[in-house]
């Protein structure tokens, strides 16, 4: 799984001066920023239907609906 990083603050160029190359957007910008999107996303579980497989660690687990197969913390269900 890869979190997203921030490659590029957009915001820091609106302090900078008028005419320093700096406050320009460049193209590569973008497209390096949302190749960081898009690989965060597609390597992240969907909330709703994720299917997990090997070893899935879950910390603080609150159980608000029953379990119907697999196993936690090496017991059964």
């Amino acid at each position: 799984m890869t979190d997203y990083n921030k490659t590029t603050d957009f915001g820091a160029k609106d302090a900078l001066a008028t005419g320093n190359a700096l406050k320009v957007v460049k193209g590569v910008e973008h497209e390096v920023e949302y190749l960081a999107i898009e690989a965060a996303i597609a390597t992240k579980a969907d909330t709703l239907s994720a299917t997990h497989t090997g070893t899935t660690v879950i910390t603080n687990l609150t159980l608000t609906n029953s379990i119907t197969g697999g196993t936690i913390d090496g017991g059964s269900y």
